[in-house]
């Protein structure tokens, strides 16, 4: 799923859901498709704290974690 960071700030969580569902592949399961609306709200959710400056994870961190997850 691509994510357009404007649109998060312009658009109803309705309009959100709608736009995110129409990019889908057909093929896609119900179970697959309520994941990649929880991405959504998590993407979403953490720009609305960047923009009112909570900090995020540190990148230090975030390569950390990438790191065990590719090992695995």
């Amino acid at each position: 799923m691509v994510f357009a960071a404007h649109s998060f700030s312009v658009m109803s969580d309705r309009e959100l859901v709608l736009d995110a569902v129409q990019e889908l592949p057909d093929n896609l399961s119900f179970r697959q498709i309520v994941d990649e609306l929880l991405l959504l709200d998590e993407v979403k959710a953490r720009l609305a704290k960047s923009e009112r400056g909570v900090p995020g994870v540190p990148h230090e961190d975030v390569v950390k974690m990438l790191d065990s997850w590719i090992t695995k």
